[in-house]
């Protein structure tokens, strides 16, 4: 599981070095901001991943909890569904 959410996480390169045996999962989805993600965005993130990884060996989830420190994340519950939602339809559209 890798956060890969902001220009911060830096490039998929490091993924060469993933074992062939191996699944990598992609947090590419912040829970630290309400900024929607777009489907398409998403999915052309993945494509580029899977330039290292071949697309079955790759997951999609948020880059962590909702509620990754004591006082939360300043979100909405409303902005979470949408940001699940998007990840459902994203791997939907992507995996099959």
């Amino acid at each position: 599981m890798l956060e890969y959410d902001d220009a911060r996480s830096g490039t998929f390169d490091a993924l060469r070095e993933v074992p062939d045996d191996k699944i990598v999962v992609l947090g590419l989805v912040s829970t630290k901001t309400a900024r929607q993600e777009t489907q398409g965005e998403l999915t052309a993130r993945i494509r580029e991943a899977s330039r290292w990884v071949p697309l079955d060996r790759l997951a999609l989830s948020p880059q962590c909890g909702f509620s990754s420190s004591i006082i939360g994340n300043r979100i909405s519950v409303d902005d979470q569904k949408r940001k699940l939602r998007v990840i459902v339809q994203t791997a939907e559209a992507v995996w099959g």
